[in-house]
């Protein structure tokens, strides 16, 4: 059987891991340069040093167990590890994080599956048993017997439209929020205490010092990631903008000083805040399926679980 996955964050890469240990054949296709989506993370260069940030997703939690058991082997293999914070309560938290980047860990996810990047599809063609992937620059793929949609819920919606009408209409009812999530760098160490934090007001609903997350860079880098309905209401703002602001904020509520370095990122579907409710959809006429965060919750391990139980599911 051979099955192509559309969109290769963890998601699409928890159900090509699930498929392809057991023999099945899985090929990948993401629009992205290369591992992340949106546990991405950035590289810049600040005078002179190379530093990283995390601009999607943050850290991650571990509930299922499940999921702790595909933590404890990243943290075997050092791509995750601990991240030493507290919560709003001042009590230690179990969070973790990618080593020495959060795309670390899809990257670790992708090395053994076959992997297409800059491959954007734009629809899908043919029929039960005989999918075939276009592709924007108009070249395509297949055949497949199966498709995994693992993209987010509005992208999916249209790719499935034709297709798979009532899985598009699901997707539908999800509507994505936005962020806009600004990196910056500090020539010298601030006096800010907490490492996170939530501001009570103003644009800024997540604050995190980057660099305190084991295998960063040791120059002094915060992420800041916009309120989503300041998010929404300033979607197509300017980078610069966006970065100028949500920098003076920052400042009026921390009393830091100026970055000598800001850049912002807008993440238009950021996270879901009313999701599916289901792990996946599979219609077993078609041989079409989707997956991702927007089924059970914007959480990684949600993203992951839900592509884990759909691989499961289509092994039967």
């Amino acid at each position: 059987m051979n099955i192509a996955i559309v969109g290769a964050g963890i998601a699409g890469l928890s159900a090509a891991e699930a498929l392809a240990s057991n023999g099945r054949c899985v090929r990948l296709f993401d629009k992205g340069r290369g591992a992340g989506g949106r546990m991405a993370t950035r590289r810049a260069s600040v005078n002179g040093t190379d530093v990283t940030f995390d601009h999607g997703a943050q850290y991650f939690t571990a509930r299922s167990a499940g999921f702790r058991a595909a933590v404890s082997r990243w943290l075997s293999a050092g791509v995750a590890a601990p991240w030493d914070d507290e919560d709003a309560s001042g009590k230690a938290s179990e969070r973790f994080v990618g080593a020495p980047g959060m795309n670390s860990i899809l990257k670790s996810m992708a090395a053994p599956l076959d992997v297409s990047w800059r491959a954007e599809v734009s629809s899908l063609e043919g029929g039960p048993g005989r999918w075939s992937l276009r592709f924007a620059d108009g070249s395509a793929a297949g055949l497949f017997d199966r498709v995994i949609v693992a993209v987010p819920a509005e992208q999916a919606a249209v790719l499935l439209a034709p297709a798979a009408p009532e899985l598009a209409v699901n997707a539908r009812k999800i509507k994505s929020e936005p962020c806009w999530a600004a990196m910056l760098a500090y020539d010298e160490p601030t006096r800010i205490v907490s490492l996170s934090f939530e501001p009570t007001d103003g644009p800024l609903g997540w604050t995190a010092r980057n660099s305190s997350k084991y295998g960063r860079t040791d120059a002094e880098t915060w992420v800041l990631h916009a309120r989503s309905e300041w998010s929404a209401a300033n979607l197509e703002a300017s980078a610069d903008k966006i970065a100028a602001r949500l920098v003076e904020s920052f400042r009026e509520q921390t009393g830091a000083g100026a970055p000598v370095f800001s850049e912002a990122h807008r993440w238009r579907y950021a996270r879901v805040s009313e999701p599916l409710g289901t792990p996946f959809q599979l219609d077993a006429q078609t041989g079409l399926a989707t997956c991702g965060d927007w089924h059970l919750g914007a959480r990684v391990e949600a993203a992951w679980t839900s592509g884990h139980l759909l691989g499961t599911e289509l092994l039967r």
